[in-house]
């Protein structure tokens, strides 16, 4: 399998861009600079249940002989504080990629995975996302137009961070809607008592409104408890029940989806495997399925899976909760993908956009297309630096090729 491939099955347009994907000793990897980025104002939590997680902002830049580069921005989480593991893993991939005698994302997974195969699927991804975003680069379009443009906007909702009042989730719809947004998630308690009340409210406040809403679970419920939230949800105003159970239990899922009208949507962060995909679709337990392009391994892993999920029919919830350049990826994805209906706009949306320019996608209630070719989103890198937390690795090319047959 190629790029070339991935890209026909997907969109049925590889063959035009195949030439930029192609190496020669002029468009080596002659570089490779990684940083670990923190702010502690994009520290959140996401339920009730779980204390804060720090999330790290992980820039991958590959910088070719001849002058061009290829970019990608994968987040981490950590509940102790800020960590540069990720940017530890990709160090020990630094010597394989310098040495590669091929720039296509699909080789190049499968030479990383012989000879580092305990590398996870964020860092695969960061290698992967980068090359995408060269051949975009080397293209001169942007990425969505490379994968097969079906649109250059879609709708967004806000994704709110858990609070820890009702108050402040009330308060924060009536914020965001202030900035053009009429969907709203909300991480909620993972008490059934608490989450509750909230729905509750919200029918109360907003019946009559134009806004939508929507639950992330994280997967925190039982069964029977997911079912009495889900039913006071099918009483209005709620579009989507995400994570109400554990992923793995397909068969729950399905018996929720058949019970309720709420649509049911897998969280899509602890199981999804094409093999997975492919039990669900036989099950019928969703109303769409979710991943992220940052934690399958990059864009030719989600490429794999949304042809899987595109022939049989099944909706695909991408998500995007991350800084800039990670929601940049999964945007141009949803712009390639018909059945993709929201982007999701983590809340407070300026603080993802550290050391971008350009970083903000969503304008009222939309997100857009960047301006740009390849993801589109330009790095001050001078700015990486204030960061609250930074580390940074930088490695020059010897000029020995990595063996394709290796």
């Amino acid at each position: 399998m190629t790029a070339v491939d991935v890209l026909t099955a997907f969109s049925g347009q590889g063959a035009r861009y195949e030439s930029f994907f192609q190496y020669s000793d002029e468009s080596r990897i002659a570089s490779i600079e990684i940083h670990a980025v923190g702010m502690h104002n994009a520290t959140a939590r996401y339920s009730g249940q779980e204390g804060p997680w720090f999330e790290v902002n992980n820039i991958l830049r590959l910088i070719t002989a001849d002058g061009l580069q290829g970019v990608s921005g994968v987040d981490t989480y950590y509940r102790a504080g800020f960590s540069d593991a990720h940017l530890q893993e990709l160090e020990k991939a630094a010597g394989s990629l310098l040495r590669l005698d091929s720039l296509d994302p699909v080789i190049v997974s499968s030479l990383i995975e012989q000879r580092h195969s305990g590398l996870s699927n964020e860092a695969r991804a960061s290698i992967d996302i980068a090359l995408w975003d060269l051949a975009a680069r080397k293209a001169s379009v942007p990425l969505y137009q490379m994968l097969g443009a079906r649109r250059h906007s879609i709708a967004a909702y806000a994704s709110l961070p858990f609070y820890g009042t009702l108050a402040e989730h009330i308060a924060a719809v009536h914020e965001y809607a202030r900035q053009g947004s009429t969907a709203f998630k909300f991480h909620v308690w993972g008490s059934l008592d608490e989450d509750l009340r909230l729905v509750q409210e919200v029918q109360r406040r907003f019946a009559g409104s134009p806004y939508r809403f929507m639950i992330d679970l994280e997967g925190m419920y039982e069964f029977d408890d997911a079912l009495v939230l889900g039913r006071q949800m099918d009483q209005g105003l709620f579009l989507w029940f995400e994570a109400p159970i554990d992923d793995r239990q397909l068969e729950q899922y399905a018996e929720l989806r058949n019970a309720l009208s709420t649509r049911i949507i897998p969280a899509g962060y602890t199981v999804y495997s094409p093999e997975f995909i492919r039990q669900g679709i036989e099950l019928s337990a969703w109303d769409a399925g979710r991943f992220d392009a940052t934690v399958v391994g990059g864009l030719s892993s989600a490429l794999e899976r949304l042809t899987i999920a595109n022939q049989a029919g099944l909706a695909i919830d991408i998500q995007s909760w991350g800084h800039s350049l990670a929601q940049a990826a999964n945007l141009h994805l949803m712009l390639a993908n018909e059945r993709t209906e929201y982007f999701e706009a983590p809340m407070p949306g300026m603080v993802f956009e550290f050391g971008m320019r350009g970083g903000r996608l969503v304008k009222q209630g939309r997100a857009v297309a960047p301006a740009g070719v390849g993801l589109g989103i330009d790095i001050d890198w001078s700015a990486l630096g204030t960061a609250d937390y930074h580390r940074v690795h930088r490695e020059r090319a010897s000029n020995t090729a990595l063996n394709q047959s290796t």
